[in-house]
């Protein structure tokens, strides 16, 4: 892979009249291609009374089309090596998948034919249908998966992101096979379709086959996108616990509304969160909580980044007797991020980190496509890449407790936890 910056001189960035974006990006060493995108709809678009819909609808795509049966395009996936998966976020669907250079064409014709044309057979839509409520089941007696479900509905409220993407055991069980044929027909269709691919393909020559392929693609159905409401946090401490049976180990969520990613608190603030306890340098909670005390089995923290609200938060597996330990020494140090400036030690520390992490981010076709998407996402520019370094050098200590400030508040935290009953 080579080693330069991907930026606006090397990336090609194209749009169609369809409303389709492609962004590619060479790899011409590589006999292999990878291309990663987004497109309506989310699980926004769910009705309350059935959550899990737009889910479900993309996990049947897969299953086959109106041309080629379950068998039959899978086969034909496997026969060329190749790989193709959809899945639902809160706002879009995405996709992802991998061929050699020279079967790009086929594998974006099916894609297009999968989107597109979905049979939608009973049989199907059954053993989907027993898949997704088996995972339902399995995550409700998963204290992690438990603990940031109550995490989110205490956060979010009657906001839309307070709802799993999954949906709910009650709601994925009532759905009809006629409501995933009327939803995909409502919010289907190539308008707003983004995708990035990085390998063996001269740019030029993928926006050739994006032409033919899902450039080409038409339909008048597809319904404009739902506008995301606005998020109102809460104004107060919020404390919940979700007692499960017979579990050994309580999972713990503590956190509050993230900055917007689309704003210079979000780059100062991920420089924060890596000293405060990013997940594979443990941080300050690691050793506070976890090496020292031994008050948690794994502590970690999380900014999130996305198009409309996001979370902050920390999470942590614990004995369930040291449980309200835990939330102490937590508090304890969330106060201390937000009322002492990070060392310059710890500061230093981190970008060097961080800056040596970004050559490997392009180090595989599949990184760079991701990168992407994440740029066109965000609206960041072809040069962000480039521009990253000098970002993550300008910030100081005196930003990161300045931002800290605006969104740690021990007296306004969201904590959520689950397992053992408590006492």
């Amino acid at each position: 892979m080579n080693s330069s910056m991907p930026d606006s001189s090397t990336i090609l960035r194209e749009t169609w009249s369809n409303g389709t974006t492609l962004l590619a990006y060479p790899n011409l060493t590589s006999p292999a291609v990878y291309f990663t995108g987004y497109m309506q709809p989310g699980a926004i678009e769910d009705a309350d009374e059935f959550h899990g819909l737009a889910s479900f609808t993309t996990d049947m795509l897969i299953t086959g089309t109106k041309r080629l049966n379950f068998q039959q395009l899978h086969d034909k996936i496997e026969s060329i090596g190749a790989s193709l998966s959809l899945g639902t976020g809160h706002l879009s669907t995405t996709f992802s998948g991998q061929c050699l250079r020279e079967d790009l064409e086929t594998v974006w014709n099916l894609l297009v034919e999968v989107i597109q044309q979905p049979a939608f057979a009973e049989k199907q839509f059954k053993r989907v249908r027993n898949q997704i409520l088996t995972g339902i089941a399995i995550q409700n007696q998963d204290t992690g998966a438990v603990a940031s479900q109550a995490f989110n509905r205490a956060l979010y409220g009657s906001h839309p992101h307070a709802h799993p993407d999954i949906g709910y055991a009650q709601s994925v069980a009532g759905l009809r096979l006629e409501q995933l044929e009327s939803f995909h027909a409502d919010h289907y269709g190539p308008n707003g379709l983004v995708l990035a691919v990085c390998g063996g393909i001269a740019p030029e020559v993928a926006s050739e086959i994006f032409s033919r392929t899902i450039g080409s693609w038409q339909t008048n159905t597809q319904a404009p996108p739902r506008t995301l409401p606005p998020f109102t946090p809460p104004e107060s401490s919020i404390r919940s616990h979700v007692a499960l049976q017979e579990k050994n180990q309580s999972d713990l969520v503590i956190g509050v509304p993230a900055p917007k990613t689309l704003s210079r608190d979000y780059e100062v603030c991920s420089i924060g969160n890596s000293i405060l306890g990013k997940y594979g340098m443990m941080g300050r909670i690691g050793k506070v909580v976890r090496e020292k005390a031994g008050l948690a089995y794994e502590v970690s923290s999380h900014l999130g980044a996305g198009i409309g609200p996001t979370a902050w938060k920390i999470v942590a597996g614990v004995n369930p007797d040291n449980l309200e330990k835990a939330i102490s020494l937590l508090k304890q140090e969330i106060l201390r991020f937000y009322t002492e400036p990070v060392t310059q030690q710890e500061l230093q520390d981190v970008k060097t980190q961080a800056l040596g992490r970004l050559p490997l981010s392009i180090e595989t076709n599949a990184g760079i496509a991701s990168i992407l998407v994440s740029i066109e996402r965000y609206g960041y520019g072809l040069d962000h890449l480039r521009q990253l370094p000098a970002i993550i050098e300008s910030v100081t200590a005196e930003e990161i407790l300045a931002a800290a400030q605006r969104y740690w508040n021990v007296d306004k935290l969201v904590i959520t936890s689950a397992g053992k009953a408590l006492e």
